[in-house]
């Protein structure tokens, strides 16, 4: 960044200008050797229509991203607008891990792939993982989508200037389960 000389500040300034930007917000889950493994996300979106994938980028040094070299498989569930306390939960290096970090959270078993499907958001995707290439502090996993539908016609919570934000005009989704 222009002006700015220490990495820190550097650091903070990209975060500043990239958060105007604003992206949804998703939980991206798998199973571990102790159970169901999931965190908040905001770099996703689709790659591709033919065949169907995806992209998520995760932390390097994340057990989510571990689990998903072992298993080969991980779902992803765009959160709805009523949902901020389980973006910040799944966003908390803190929290417990396995079936203990998704207690008060509602899921279900992705019918393709088994990973935990969070059922109160708005879409879920079920992946078949296909490669995770380092970039930088974080892996761009890809996935070829299994399985994909909607949940419920809320709509999606947004994430913009450090802040959770709402669609200000939405028109409701046919849900199909």
């Amino acid at each position: 960044m222009t002006g700015i000389s220490n990495a820190y500040e550097q650091e903070r300034a990209f975060r500043s200008v990239a958060g105007r930007f604003a992206t949804g917000v998703a939980v991206a889950t798998a199973l571990g050797p102790d159970g169901p493994l999931g965190m908040t996300v905001n770099s996703f979106t689709t790659v591709s229509l033919s065949p169907r994938m995806l992209l998520v980028c995760l932390r390097r040094d994340c057990r989510l991203l571990d689990a998903v070299r072992r298993s080969g498989r991980f779902a992803v569930t765009v959160l709805a607008d009523d949902q901020r306390e389980d973006a910040a939960w799944f966003a908390s290096r803190g929290r417990p891990t396995g079936a203990e970090g998704f207690a008060g959270v509602a899921y279900d078993a992705e019918r393709e792939t088994g990973c935990p499907r969070l059922t109160d958001g708005v879409a879920y995707f079920g992946c078949e993982a296909v490669s995770a290439e380092p970039a930088g502090d974080h892996a761009v996993l890809m996935g070829t989508v299994r399985a994909a539908g909607l949940l419920r016609s809320t709509p999606p919570l947004l994430f913009v200037d450090g802040h959770y934000a709402q669609v200000a005009d939405v028109r409701e989704a046919e849900v199909a389960r």
